[in-house]
């Protein structure tokens, strides 16, 4: 049955009411003081200190160590103080069952009280350059072999890795008019000296997707793709696969404008032969705090179905400076790689930053494949149960931030900042037949994100969501701002409804149980998306939203998806979207008292018609023409929406053969509820307390 508006108002606070420890933000509102303190400085000793403020630990690790052999440990609470400073990780920290405290006696890693310097828990290594001019060199101390950084950063910023065409194109076009794509690749019209090809790769911007695809060589003119990239790139039908060549990055030519010669600020090339670093300055002072990463995972919270991690606090602290080095050419994936791989996987996007791996994959009419994987967090936690990240700091990521995978419960990550992240900020949730239909142990439950500032994601994978929710029940997103993001700003769920009991083909071209046949529901239920404040999304790509569903969110209304209070304001305006973006297999959502207004309705874009390149006809020859969304519809919901008492700009839904069509599926969406929506044309008109829970609250 419907459910009310009061009912939804009571679910929600029964929801916040439950989750997590409490419904506080606070995790250790109810611990006990702590028995024990250990201390950890740069200055410290692991040989000769006991740990204690007087004779301090110098590493993470060492404290580790001791607070795991500290037979207290569950007991009381204990609590690791660590002085301002950069902790240099050469492996990643990595915690399990044994380091686990208890409900009421958490280990406590924090920023050590009475200080307001940082604490950076770090991956990096810091870079000396030398400048002659504008052109600025340093050899990397202590590379690891077959190991090529993605990111670069300089006085606290991300430099942008040498690319063509940079910064010479129309953002909004993404191509380089310089090449023809031909099966094997790309051939170039204007022929182009590239040292190193094997080094370079190609990047393609299309509607949510964002691709990057290793050269494995050049041949005559033409830059031959690295497999299985190219062809798993391929599998997608146009205008979703490799067809149109934004932009190729990371060679030394780069650093060049082609037209003048001149160098161009800010970019940078490592030359992983010769392990020497080059960046182009900004100034004419010399560039201070270089710092190259080089760890692709900096904390591992994972535990066992039957053994998880629990009860750890990490308080105040700043985790910076990792990569992912997945997506390069073979050979150049991490110190491993020269024995473990054999070919470039690239990436090659799905939607929302998950990915193919491998081969065998088919090619597809719907845009979409079964098996993905997702884009690894730089923090992961498996198996992982009541962690808590709390006032911390997570800035200068290359992966995504923070990765609640399987087994992640009643986890709380709160009062955080995560800013310059290049895909996600956090991950709930996973993608396997487990996290789907789990045990017990398995399933994602519980996690609460709160009152976290979040900007400045998907640096280098536009596609990726800020937030994203794969399979997980109880997940309660509340009062996070999200500001500046290539594309949506939340995402939840996966499927289009073919994991769904009832197979529904809610993609164009999709047939009913195409990927498997299904008894029982998934895990998706209870979720709540509340009183967020999203602002300046879809700055790269188009087609998403500030809320974007897909599948099944629960068995009925009241244990499906609740989104109330949000408010959103000021996309990019030319960006074609749904604000509330309600879209394939999407049924059992609940949308009160949301807010949409100065987000204009945008067009679609696949780039300019360009004879004799890489341009995607004849799509391309309604860009920027052809307008596309509004601030609710989908395409190929179920149905079983609700919206309530909403406050949105243009009220007018944007469902049914506007949008896409499946002709095996009869008239849809069903059963969709409008009662006491609000048309307004500015903030004025939304009430006031509204807007005031809307966002961080501090």
């Amino acid at each position: 049955m419907k459910i009310s508006i009061g009912l939804a108002l009571a679910l929600f606070m029964l929801v916040i009411a439950g989750c997590g420890q409490g419904g506080s933000l606070s995790p250790s509102a109810d611990v006990q003081p702590s028995c024990e303190n250990y201390w950890v400085s740069t200055v410290g000793n692991d040989a000769s200190g006991d740990g204690s403020a007087s004779a301090p630990f110098q590493t993470l690790e060492r404290a580790r160590e001791a607070v795991r052999s500290d037979s207290r440990r569950g007991q009381c609470a204990i609590a690791v103080n660590i002085e301002p400073g950069t902790y240099t990780l050469t492996a990643p920290l990595v915690f399990d069952a044994g380091d686990s405290g208890s409900t009421m006696a958490p280990v406590i890693y924090q920023a050590a009280p009475g200080n307001s310097s940082p604490v950076i828990i770090s991956g990096g290594v810091p870079v000396a350059l030398t400048c002659a001019g504008a052109v600025c060199t340093g050899t990397v101390p202590d590379l690891p072999p077959h190991t090529l950084p993605r990111q670069f950063y300089i006085n606290g910023q991300q430099a942008v890795r040498a690319r063509s065409n940079y910064p010479l194109s129309n953002p909004d076009e993404q191509i380089n008019p310089f090449y023809m794509r031909v099966p094997s690749g790309y051939s170039q019209i204007l022929p182009e000296t590239l040292t190193h090809p094997e080094l370079v790769e190609a990047v393609t911007i299309t509607q949510w997707k964002m691709m990057r695809c290793p050269v494995a060589s050049i041949s005559g003119n033409t830059l031959v793709m690295a497999q299985p990239c190219w062809n798993n790139a391929n599998t997608y039908p146009s205008p979703w696969n490799f067809q149109l060549l934004s932009w190729l990055e990371n060679a030394p030519e780069f650093l060049k404008n082609p037209l003048t010669g001149d160098y161009i600020p800010n970019t940078w090339y490592l030359d992983p032969y010769t392990e020497n670093l080059t960046y182009i300055n900004t100034g004419d002072a010399p560039p201070q705090n270089a710092v190259l990463p080089i760890l692709e995972n900096l904390v591992e919270l994972v535990g066992t179905e039957n053994g998880p991690v629990t009860n750890i606090t990490f308080r105040g602290l700043q985790f910076s400076y990792a990569t992912w080095m997945e997506p390069n050419p073979a050979g150049w994936q991490g110190p491993e790689s020269a024995t473990t791989s054999d070919s470039a996987n690239g990436y090659v996007a799905d939607q929302s930053g998950n990915i193919l791996e491998g081969n065998g994959y088919s090619a597809n009419i719907i845009g979409h494949q079964k098996v993905v994987y997702n884009t690894p967090g730089n923090i992961t936690l498996r198996y992982a149960r009541h962690i808590a990240f709390d006032g911390d700091t997570f800035t200068h990521l290359g992966a995504a931030a923070l990765d609640l995978d399987t087994g992640s419960q009643d986890n709380q990550v709160v009062n955080n900042t995560f800013t310059n992240i290049s895909s996600s900020a956090i991950e709930v949730g996973g993608f396997t037949p487990e996290d789907m239909r789990p045990d017990s142990a398995q399933q994602a439950s519980g996690n609460l994100i709160a009152n976290n500032s979040i900007s400045y994601t998907g640096t280098d994978y536009y596609d990726s969501a800020a937030i994203f929710v794969g399979y997980s029940t109880g997940t309660v997103v509340t009062h996070n701002t999200i500001n500046y993001v290539p594309w949506s700003a939340v995402a939840i769920g996966w499927g289009w409804g073919l994991f769904d009991p009832s197979g529904f083909p809610g993609l164009p071209g999709a047939t009913r149980g195409m990927w498997g046949q299904f008894d029982t529901p998934t895990i998706m239920s209870d979720n709540v998306i509340s009183n967020n404040l999203f602002e300046n999304f879809l700055e790269e790509l188009w087609d998403g939203g500030a809320i974007y569903t897909n599948g099944s969110q629960g068995p009925n209304y009241a244990h499906g998806l609740l989104i109330q209070q949000n408010v959103a304001i000021n996309k990019r305006p030319a960006a074609g979207s749904n604000i509330y973006y309600t879209d394939g297999g999407s049924r059992y959502i609940t949308l009160v008292q949301n807010v949409s207004v100065n987000n204009p309705v945008g067009t679609v874009n696949f780039g300019p018609c360009i004879a004799n390149t890489s341009s995607i006809s004849p799509a391309c020859l309604v860009t920027g023409l052809l307008p596309y969304g509004a601030d609710m519809g989908g395409c190929l919901p179920v149905g079983y929406l609700q919206y309530l008492q909403n406050y949105f700009q243009d009220p007018v839904d944007f469902y049914g053969p506007q949008i896409c069509q499946n002709d095996l599926i009869p008239a849809y969406p069903v059963d969709l509820t409008f009662l006491q929506n609000v048309p307004i044309t500015s903030l004025t008109q939304v009430p006031g307390w509204i807007l005031d829970q809307a966002g961080v609250q501090k």
